[in-house]
């Protein structure tokens, strides 16, 4: 009985050493698990910032390019909208232009034809002349007419001299000094001038409304 003592003894030391020995593994194995589960997790978390930082500068990206795209597409638009108006102005300046020009070919056309009656543009030749002396209210002057007209004149005590020129094609008059110096300036030619500007600003004033009408039929286009 006392010799199996010892070897029960040893048997029992020895169940409690691999009993321990099993347990330490356990612990480290559990401390490996759980140190792998923290790493994973950091890995993960990193991953995520990662993944999130990156679609965050990707869309960031994309958003600049849609905003460069987008004011780009806007400049080019309101250039547009802008050469649209400029053209249509033009337009209507040239209509005017246009409209101004045929008044004046018909006028000087219808002069004409008043010139080759003389018992019409000779009443319209005299008071063009007297309304130039009168103005001027000098002792003298000298009148200056188209070529052929000279007889058409009234006479008056003021007028000491009668030029004719072939300068004067609408007919009218010049009055100036003795000197050549001129003082009026009544030729039918020189008054239509005059009469120009006032008549292209009228028709601007008269055909502005249409162009305001197109500029608010061609809104601000944007895209937002």
């Amino acid at each position: 009985m006392p010799e199996k003592l010892p070897a029960m003894i040893r048997e029992r030391v020895g169940e409690n050493g691999r009993e321990a020995l099993e347990a330490f593994k356990r612990a480290v194995r559990q401390e490996y698990e759980r140190k792998l589960e923290v790493l994973r997790e950091t890995f993960e978390q990193e991953f995520s910032s990662l993944v999130a930082a990156r679609r965050m500068e990707v869309e960031r990206k994309v958003q600049e390019i849609r905003d460069r795209q987008r004011n780009e597409f806007n400049a080019r638009l309101a250039l547009d909208r802008q050469e649209a108006v400029r053209k249509f102005r033009s337009r209507v300046f040239e209509a005017i232009e246009q409209i101004v020009e045929r008044a004046e070919a018909e006028l000087a056309h219808r002069l004409e034809s008043l010139r080759r009656q003389p018992e019409a543009y000779g009443p319209v030749l005299n008071c063009l002349v007297q309304e130039a002396l009168d103005v001027l209210a000098l002792p003298c002057a000298v009148i200056r007419v188209k070529t052929g007209e000279e007889n058409l004149l009234r006479k008056d005590p003021r007028i000491v001299r009668i030029e004719e020129s072939e300068a004067l094609e609408w007919g009218g008059a010049i009055v100036s000094e003795e000197t050549g110096t001129i003082l009026v300036d009544n030729s039918l030619q020189t008054r239509w001038e005059r009469l120009r500007p006032i008549l292209v600003e009228s028709l601007s004033r008269r055909l502005a409304p249409l162009v305001e009408d197109v500029q608010q039929q061609l809104p601000e286009l944007r895209v937002s």
